[in-house]
């Protein structure tokens, strides 16, 4: 066999292996990289529906979406006034500190104020941006309800107990805080004039 044969045949071989290899590397990855997506059931809990429209005026219920718990509250106009007033209080007053604050359909300064679509639907991440605790929902103004456990200008909106971090009525934090940031909000629409689908 000639020496150009035998580099031919090399040549070859190389190319045979290297495909093969490849094939090899292909099949060991596909495979591997399909189990990092996430299951369907995993993407189907990604969004939750929910009728606005089953909470009462003046009431909070607290939701689930991606495991975490998530606040809906029916802001009366009487609770919508109690937004005004205080900005000079608040840490962040138009939720711009950092992404989790703030989303797309923020989009106008009635939105950033009310942090809602509809001002009169509130829905934010029910965690303390502290250390994750659920802050209590104490909407009146005053100390008459809530006796010293609120400042005694109290505007009404949550109150952290575990660490002592206030937020106003529109869930921003309120200056002595320990949370560093407003409770957060999540990517959500409207299906219906009630429906919304968050996530």
């Amino acid at each position: 066999m000639t020496d150009q044969a035998n580099q031919s045949r090399r040549n070859f071989l190389y190319v045979a292996a290297g495909g093969l290899g490849a094939v090899a590397a292909g099949a060991t990855v596909v495979p591997f990289i399909g189990s990092m997506l996430p299951a369907a059931d995993t993407l189907a809990a990604s969004k939750t529906e929910f009728d606005v429209s089953t909470v009462e005026a003046g009431q909070l219920v607290t939701i689930q979406w991606q495991g975490k718990p998530v606040f809906v509250v029916h802001r009366t106009p009487e609770l919508l006034k109690q937004v005004d007033g205080h900005d000079d209080k608040l840490k962040d007053v138009n939720s711009e500190a950092i992404a989790e604050v703030q989303q797309e359909w923020m989009d106008t300064p009635e939105k950033r104020k009310y942090r809602a679509i509809k001002p009169e639907y509130l829905i934010v991440v029910a965690s303390c941006t502290h250390l994750g605790c659920i802050p209590l929902f104490k909407p009146s103004e005053g100390r008459k309800e809530w006796g010293d456990s609120v400042p005694d200008d109290w505007a009404g909106g949550w109150h952290c107990p575990c660490h002592g971090s206030y937020y106003d009525i529109s869930a921003r934090v309120i200056n002595g805080s320990p949370a560093p940031h407003n409770l957060h909000v999540m990517p959500y629409q409207y299906k219906t004039d009630t429906t919304v689908v968050i996530g």
